[in-house]
C-alpha cells in the first residue's frame, strides 16, 4: 500500500491549481499524489470548445497540448508533467479509482493498487449529460459526438476533417454555453451548421432577448441556422450518419450533445452528505467527514445571494471556482486558516471575434437596463438590478480587462443604482460612458 500526506483525486483544472498552491505553500516532495484517469496531467479544459476544437483550420490552431496545461489560463506557469517530478508530486495518469472507503481513508485502483492517504480532496468534475441517458432512440449511433476531454476533443477533430471532406453537415444540440462556442467553431472550421434547442432563444438562462438577438444575428451571418423550441426525439443512421427528428429531419455527418453535466459523486453516495446534487463542504471546502475536502465542478459550497442576501448551498461549473476552490482547500488542509470562501458567480465565453463576460446574477424579477452599441455589435451589455436599484448582475460584450473589472467590483459592492431621472442617464449611450458612470460611484 502506497501512502501519501495528501491526494486530489481527480485531474481536471482544480487538481493543477492545488498543486500550485501547494508548491507555493511550501508542501514537501513526496507528500501529494494526483490521480486521474485521463493520460494527460491537468490542462485548461475550457480551451477544449474553444481554439481546440478549430484544429487545423483556426488560427488558434497551437492550442494543442502541452501548450494549454495548467494554469497558464490563471497566468501562471505551464505545469507539464516534468513540474510535477521536479516537485516532487506523484501524477497517476490512466489510473481510475473504484473503491473510496473514506472510514479508513483508502482508495482502491481498478489496478487492485491500495492508496492511503492523511487527507483527500475530491475534485472528480462533472461528467456530460448523455441522451442515452432518457432513452432517445438510436442515441447510441456513431456519428453523436460530447466534449469534455481532450479524448474527446482529438476525435471530434477528427470527424470535423473527415465531414468536411465529404461534403457533410453538423448538428449542434443545446442552444447554451457549449452549444454556442461549438457551433461556432464547427462554422469556423468550414462546416454547414445548425443548432437545435427546445428554448426561444439562445442562452436563454442567462441572455435577455435583446441579447440574445444580437448573438443570432451574428451566427445567422455566419451560415449557422437555429431550430428553436425543438426536443430530439430520436436519431436515424446508415453507416455511422446520423440525422436528427422531431416532426422533420436534419441531414448531418456529425452530432454534436451539449445538454449539461452531472457531478461525478457516485464514489461517495452514503460516506458524504450530498446538497445540490454535489458534495456539500464548508467555506473551507471540508466535507461531512473529517480530513476529506471537495472543490471544483462536484462542490457545493455556502453561496451568499447577491440579490437576495441569503445563503444556500450551490454547486458552480466554471474554471474560476475550480480555480479558486482549490487554492483555498489547499490552504485549508496546510493549516493557513484562510478566510471562508467568498465566491462571486461568474461566466465567459468567446464566439468568433466576440468575448463576454457576466458577474453575479439575472434574476427573473430584475429590472435589466440594457447599454452600448448592441446594433453594431460592439461594447455592450446590460445591468441587472434588484430591489432599490441594487446592482446584482453584470454582463458586458467587448469591454477591457480594466472594464469588466469596474462591473465585477460593482456588483461585488452591492452598487446602488438609481432608476429615476440622473441614475443610469447614458444607458442608451456607449458602453464605455456607463463603465465610467459606475466606477464614478465605487
Amino acid at each position: 500500500m502506497s501512502s501519501y500526506k495528501i491526494i486530489f483525486l481527480g485531474g481536471g483544472n482544480a487538481a493543477g491549481y492545488a498543486a500550485r498552491a501547494f508548491v507555493e505553500n511550501c508542501l514537501k516532495a513526496g507528500e501529494l499524489a494526483i490521480i486521474t484517469e485521463e493520460p494527460y496531467v491537468a490542462y485548461e479544459r475550457p480551451a477544449l470548445s474553444k481554439g481546440y476544437l478549430l484544429g487545423e483550420f483556426g488560427r488558434w490552431c497551437a492550442a494543442r497540448l502541452p501548450g494549454f496545461h495548467t494554469c497558464v489560463g490563471g497566468g501562471g506557469e505551464r505545469q507539464a508533467p516534468e513540474w510535477y517530478s521536479e516537485k516532487g508530486i506523484t501524477y497517476l495518469t490512466n489510473s481510475r479509482v473504484v473503491k473510496a472507503d473514506l472510514a479508513n481513508k483508502a482508495l482502491t485502483l481498478a489496478s487492485g493498487e491500495v492508496l492511503s492517504y492523511e487527507k483527500l480532496i475530491i475534485g472528480t468534475g462533472a461528467r456530460p449529460t448523455r441522451l442515452t441517458e432518457f432513452g432517445v432512440p438510436g442515441a447510441d449511433l456513431g456519428g453523436l459526438f460530447y466534449l469534455r476531454d481532450v479524448k474527446d476533443g482529438d476525435v471530434l477533430v477528427a470527424a470535423v476533417a473527415a465531414t468536411k471532406e465529404a461534403g457533410g453537415k453538423a448538428v449542434v444540440i443545446g442552444g447554451g454555453y457549449i452549444g454556442m462556442e461549438v457551433a461556432a467553431g464547427l462554422s469556423s472550421s468550414g462546416l454547414s451548421v445548425t443548432m437545435v434547442f427546445p428554448e426561444d432563444r439562445i442562452l436563454s438562462r442567462l441572455l435577455t432577448p435583446q441579447l440574445a438577438a444580437v448573438y443570432e444575428r451574428l451566427y445567422d451571418a455566419k451560415g449557422i441556422k437555429m431550430v428553436k423550441g425543438a426536443k430530439v426525439t430520436g436519431f436515424d443512421g446508415v453507416d455511422g450518419k446520423v440525422s436528427w427528428r422531431c416532426g422533420q429531419s436534419l441531414d448531418a455527418g456529425l452530432v454534436v450533445v451539449g445538454v449539461g453535466a452531472r457531478p461525478n459523486v457516485e464514489l461517495f453516495q452514503g460516506q458524504l452528505e450530498i446538497a445540490a446534487g454535489g458534495i456539500k463542504v464548508d467555506g473551507q471546502m471540508a466535507t461531512s467527514v473529517p480530513d476529506v475536502y471537495a472543490v471544483g465542478d462536484v462542490a457545493a459550497f455556502p453561496l451568499t445571494s447577491v440579490a437576495s442576501g441569503e445563503v444556500s448551498y450551490a454547486r458552480q461549473e466554471h474554471v474560476t471556482h475550480c480555480r479558486l476552490s482549490a487554492a483555498q482547500a489547499a490552504k485549508a488542509i496546510l493549516g493557513l486558516s484562510p478566510p471562508p470562501y467568498d465566491y462571486l458567480p461568474f461566466f465567459y465565453s468567446r464566439v468568433f471575434a466576440l468575448s463576454w463576460v457576466f458577474y453575479g446574477e439575472a434574476p427573473a424579477d430584475a429590472t435589466a437596463v440594457h447599454f452600448g452599441d448592441m446594433p453594431e455589435a460592439k461594447c455592450f451589455g446590460c445591468l441587472w438590478l434588484g430591489a432599490g436599484g441594487k446592482l446584482v448582475g453584470a454582463f458586458l460584450e467587448g469591454g477591457s480587462a480594466d472594464d469588466a473589472a469596474v462591473l465585477k467590483a460593482a456588483v461585488a459592492g452591492r452598487l446602488t443604482i438609481p432608476t429615476e431621472e440622473g441614475g443610469l442617464g447614458a444607458a442608451a449611450g456607449s458602453g464605455a460612458a456607463v463603465v465610467a458612470q459606475l466606477k464614478a460611484k465605487l
